[in-house]
């Protein structure tokens, strides 16, 4: 028997990300305000509960949290990050 992770890495909310930010997020970059690490989205844990939570892989410091209304996404935000957003 294996054991099942509770777990996602974060290439498995990219649906919900680009809704929320209208553009591929999983290669964004992100540095960690608990431990400094800088990993892109897809490396980060994603936990599902209310919402989706992405947590930093080194030390597990919230990096994004996603509660979803049936108007609106409300998002929260946590350490620094990086967006490299294309000219049209």
């Amino acid at each position: 028997m294996t054991e099942q992770a509770d777990w996602l890495d974060g290439n498995g909310v990219a649906g919900l990300l680009r809704e929320v930010f209208g553009a591929e997020m999983s290669t964004a970059l992100r540095e960690c305000a608990g431990c400094g690490a800088r990993n892109p989205l897809g490396a980060c844990r994603a936990y599902r509960s209310a919402g989706i939570v992405l947590r930093c892989p080194s030390c597990s410091q919230l990096a994004l949290a996603v509660a979803t209304l049936p108007d609106r996404h409300v998002v929260s935000l946590t350490g620094t990050w990086t967006l490299e957003v294309p000219r049209s």
